[in-house]
């Protein structure tokens, strides 16, 4: 009987402590949180939840410290501490290596609190994630970037330039996005955002280099046989302006270079058509092109077979 007896006083004991253990860590919080162990449950106010927070935060726990801090932001988004945990959030989250993360988290504390004192450190912030994806090595598929880390380069930038247009680093950032859709061959993208840093930012450090890059991207456009040879038209015309008007050395002799070998495709493309013609024994429409390319554009090599071709189809139409 005293075994007996013995036995249920233990047993007894062992589901009170057992309660009482399980009690310490979980309780049912009218927070909206369900239950949760205390240690981990929202602070009773925002600024002990932002305190217990920015601990993780200085410890280097950062996972935790992203859930605490978004934990006020969730309980308390009213409070004046909350642009503040929004934007530790974003940074506890950068500090992973999470950088998409980090960049929505600290998007949302401009959508949010736009009157954050973070701003400008938020837009410096932004721009450099994106930077660390436009950087990243992508992989190929028939000479085309296949990269989703371009991808979300070209919208971090687009809400840097979005949050302060007129800031330090919008055109910085047009500029990369320009070449992120160089890369991605999304040419029509890439010379809008150049034509915009031309455009809206006329005194930017970019703006000469902007308008070479302009008319080198029509030129990669008109590579592109699903391209018109109006771009190559319009990159002549540019390249033209440029070598005759930039205040660079550098980028007028490349602009020059550019010049002859955008004028050598043309009298080549205008040759075949030529040719085509005398193919055809339609002489005088041949000799339109060959005259066309002897006269506008002697300096190709175009220029020479189309003078000797000029000869010999003079006899033909008598003329």
């Amino acid at each position: 009987m005293r075994k007996i007896s013995l036995f249920l006083c233990v047993f007894l004991a062992g589901i009170i402590l057992s309660s009482s253990f399980s009690y310490a860590f979980w309780v049912w919080t009218p927070k909206g949180e369900g239950a949760v162990n205390p240690k981990f449950a929202t602070k009773d106010s925002p600024r002990e939840q932002f305190d217990w927070a920015m601990r993780f935060f200085e410890q280097g726990d950062f996972n935790q410290a992203a859930e605490e801090f978004a934990r006020l932001t969730k309980q308390y988004p009213d409070s004046v501490l909350a642009p503040e945990a929004q934007y530790y959030a974003g940074r506890s989250y950068e500090e992973l290596g999470k950088y998409y993360f980090a960049f929505q988290n600290y998007q949302k504390t401009v959508e949010i609190y736009p009157y954050t004192k973070r701003m400008e450190e938020i837009i410096e912030r932004e721009y450099n994630i994106a930077n660390i994806f436009q950087s990243k090595e992508t992989s190929k598929l028939m000479n085309v970037e296949l990269s989703e880390a371009l991808t979300r380069a070209v919208d971090v930038y687009g809400k840097v330039v979005e949050n302060s247009p007129f800031g330090e680093y919008a055109d910085k950032a047009l500029y990369r996005t320009a070449e992120c859709y160089r890369r991605l061959q999304n040419y029509d993208k890439a010379l809008e955002s150049y034509e915009r840093i031309v455009n809206d930012y006329p005194e930017s450090d970019f703006g000469a280099e902007a308008k070479y890059q302009l008319a080198y991207t029509r030129y990669e456009a008109s590579l592109d046989p699903e391209y018109d040879q109006e771009r190559t038209e319009k990159a002549l015309e540019e390249f033209k302006y440029i070598s005759q008007t930039t205040p660079i050395p550098g980028i007028a002799k490349e602009a020059g270079k550019m010049l002859v070998e955008l004028e050598d495709r043309k009298a080549e493309s205008m040759l075949k058509i030529a040719e085509f013609y005398e193919r055809q024994n339609r002489y005088e429409s041949a000799l339109v092109y060959y005259r066309d390319v002897a006269e506008r554009m002697p300096a190709t090599s175009a220029a020479k077979q189309a003078e000797e071709r000029i000869k010999i189809l003079k006899g033909k139409v008598g003329s």
